[in-house]
């Protein structure tokens, strides 16, 4: 043991040899975790030590309780391209994963003006406001805070919106393409309601991804600000080669995504 890990916190130290365990495959997927007090016993230490430990792991992801079960190893994220567009009932597919998905609420509204201006709206267009929570296999993973151009979403606003994907619906029953996509993606903390939705203590890491979509003829069709578990889905991104977006001295072009940032907007 090295001088680190012998100042470390007893807690840190225990949490580093579970962590050890799951990466060492001592632990299958979905596996029952053992229970604080069986964790208690094999370090002899308090139940409040074990439970710091316990909870840097949930925190990360590598574990998940499940109410009046127990606690479970679930290490293996759902991994998204965030370079193409592809709605969550595909990807729940693409994964051998059960979606379905739960109305919090719909209606026919006027844009705030945000979104009127985001989604270049004029005065006399309604939007769809509609917020969903998205299960994998029954459990919450997203919720989808989403706006709609009415004038698109119309023939599938009284569809089954919790059974059915809504691109889906759209091209079943509309002559509507989608377009180019812009996304961004944030870190944020559970509140209230994100933890009563996604069953996850306050202050859970979060990803929000705002989302902003054209259809082929250039309109825009949707506005969402989508919530994820962080510790169930991760996103991966793809990049170009080092020496094409360099200039002679050497450092990074265009850090900030001026082209996303002026779309979106930003937040300071």
């Amino acid at each position: 043991m090295d001088s680190y890990s012998r100042k470390s916190p007893k807690y840190y130290r225990i949490y580093e040899d579970l962590l050890k365990k799951i990466h060492d495959g001592e632990f299958e997927e979905n596996d029952r975790f053992p229970s604080d007090t069986e964790l208690v016993k094999e370090f002899d230490v308090s139940r409040g030590t074990v439970r710091e430990a316990v909870k840097m792991l949930l925190m990360q992801g590598y574990l998940v309780r499940k109410q009046g079960k127990g606690t479970f190893v679930t290490y293996k994220k759902i991994e998204q391209d965030s370079d193409k567009l592809i709605g969550f009932s595909e990807l729940m597919k693409r994964h051998n994963i059960k979606p379905t998905a739960k109305v919090v609420a719909k209606e026919i509204t006027q844009p705030p003006g945000e979104i009127k201006r985001l989604m270049q709206l004029q005065d006399s267009d309604k939007v769809v406001h509609l917020i969903r929570v998205r299960y994998g296999d029954d459990l919450p993973l997203i919720i989808e805070r989403s706006y709609f151009n009415y004038k698109f979403f119309e023939p599938i606003y009284s569809k089954d919106l919790e059974n059915n994907s809504i691109f889906g619906l759209l091209y079943q029953h509309t002559d509507t393409k989608l377009g180019e996509a812009t996304q961004r993606i944030e870190a944020m903390s559970t509140a209230q309601e994100e933890a009563e939705l996604l069953n996850v203590p306050i202050n859970t890491p979060l990803l929000l991804l705002k989302r902003l979509i054209q259809t082929k003829s250039g309109e825009y069709f949707q506005y969402s600000e989508d919530v994820y578990r962080s510790d169930r889905i991760g996103f991966t991104t793809r990049t170009s080669p080092y020496y094409d977006d360099h200039n002679d001295s050497g450092l990074p072009i265009d850090i900030a995504g001026d082209d996303l940032q002026e779309i979106i907007g930003q937040d300071d």
